[in-house]
């Protein structure tokens, strides 16, 4: 979870500035305007394009995120319900041990009295 978000900073940061870079040096170059429009669009372009595979790596990185999430919270689910059914099995021995106490000191003072 975190090594995905830590790789998807140093690539969106190279990327940010080699097209920062890439611009100043097309609107710097001595060229015609035709050609630079020309290549501005093909840096759109490509920016585009890169920008739609970190979207993708990001979607990625979201969706195994999320599924890790649901595995550690179906475990938990699960782990809870052992924990209860064990709990639930103690109290009910519980209970059946009291009552069985209860009915033999009852009988005791039944004899006791009669």
């Amino acid at each position: 979870m975190e090594n995905n978000h830590s790789k998807l900073i140093p690539i969106s940061s190279f990327v940010a500035g080699s097209l920062l870079g890439a611009g100043i040096a097309l609107l710097l170059a001595p060229q015609s305007g035709k050609k630079t429009r020309r290549d501005i669009v093909h840096l759109g372009k490509i920016t585009k394009n890169k920008a739609e595979a970190l979207q993708l790596q990001l979607c990625h990185a979201c969706e195994d995120w999320t599924d890790k999430v649901m595995e550690e919270v179906q475990e938990g689910i699960g782990r809870s319900r052992q924990w209860t059914e064990k709990t639930q099995q103690g109290v009910f021995q519980a209970l059946d041990s009291a009552k069985d106490f209860v009915q033999k000191e009852i009988r005791s003072v039944l004899k006791a009295q009669g």
